[in-house]
């Protein structure tokens, strides 16, 4: 991949620009724009609570996928079917929350990208989470119960002695950044107990403001092929119920994004220029380099939402933005064992 960097001096921030665009990549976005209101309508409603997932049968002929709960939380962990002492052994714990508009479970993408991750990634055990969805669990019911369940997950990384990355795309991304900014304020009200179980979030073309009135959205609109701005707003109005969109709960870019700095938190992410929720995701990047939150991101123009999901279909560009995810997410890594070593830590 070739790739050029901006980073200036005293950001925080590491941006991978890339460009180009493939003609199938190209044909296949022309293609797939008249159907994207089939393919995002929205299947029957979920009950109140985590939703029991049935897993996807061409993942499970890739992994062993094993279902347990948490916190009232089914969570579905992979494991490498061929050797399943590796996961067993990593210390790092990835827990994806999966895009659908706060009201879809996991499709087959989603479930496909994970047995990559587990692939690719050994050191990492991963973890697939099924959480609330609207419309019978929005915000006010659905972000009680991730919060109960981050607790358990936090009190399981002190007591087994592992560190934690969420993980998430799109309504999943945005997921992803409020839990990882609950987890930085809970960590700061006792910090003396440790690092934070959180050690790093990764968003892929997150939802970050929920209000949608940046005017960098009509202009993105024409050419996104999947999401629109009528979408985004009926979905972020779905998602809210009793809370006022403005409420940093589920417009994270109206946080206090300070807390992921001193909890230590890396934020990492990805955006694509053809996606109408970009130009708000860029905005939070930036908050983020101001606000001297340390984290790597990919900026690929011309591509559609979510593009690193393409890579269960073999696109080309799919699989690149998922090698790119997989390096950023071994590297952090290294940097938390380097890190150890320099302060001394066992």
């Amino acid at each position: 991949m070739a790739v050029s960097s901006e980073a200036p001096t005293k950001s925080s921030i590491r941006v991978t620009h890339e460009e180009n665009r493939s003609t199938a990549n190209a044909a296949a976005q022309h293609i797939i724009k008249p159907f994207a209101s089939l393919i995002l309508r929205p299947g029957a409603d979920e009950l109140a609570g985590s939703p029991r997932l049935t897993p996807n049968k061409h993942a499970e002929r890739v992994c062993t996928i094993k279902e347990s709960q948490t916190a009232d939380t089914w969570i579905y962990t992979f494991e490498n079917s061929q050797d399943p002492k590796v996961q067993a052994a990593a210390e790092h714990r990835l827990y994806y929350f999966a895009g659908g508009g706060f009201r879809g479970v996991p499709a087959k993408e989603h479930w496909m990208f994970c047995t990559e991750l587990c692939m690719k990634l050994p050191e990492y055990e991963i973890n697939l989470v099924s959480y609330p969805l609207s419309p019978n669990s929005p915000a006010l019911k659905s972000l009680p119960h991730l919060e109960l369940l981050y607790r358990a997950l936090a009190q399981q990384s002190i007591d087994e002695n592992f560190r934690i990355t969420l993980m998430g795309d799109s309504s999943g991304g945005n997921i992803a950044l409020v839990l990882g900014l609950y987890a930085a304020a809970e960590h700061l009200k006792a910090p003396s107990t440790g690092p934070c179980p959180v050690e790093t979030v990764m968003a892929m073309s997150p939802a970050t403001d929920l209000r949608n009135e940046n005017p960098d959205i009509d202009v993105v609109d024409p050419h996104d092929p999947i999401l629109s701005r009528k979408l985004i707003e009926e979905v972020a109005h779905g998602w809210k119920g009793e809370l006022p969109l403005s409420d940093p709960r589920i417009s994270p870019i109206l946080a206090d994004l300070t807390l992921f700095r001193k909890a230590g938190i890396k934020v990492d992410g990805v955006t694509a220029g053809n996606d109408v929720l970009t130009p708000d995701a860029i905005l939070f990047r930036k908050k983020l380099d101001e606000c001297g939150v340390e984290g790597d991101w990919l900026e690929w123009e011309k591509q559609m939402h979510c593009f690193p999901l393409l890579s269960a279909f073999h696109v080309r560009e799919g699989t690149a933005g998922k090698d790119w995810i997989v390096d950023v997410l071994r590297a952090n890594l290294n940097s938390a064992a380097n890190a150890s070593k320099s302060s001394g830590a066992p």
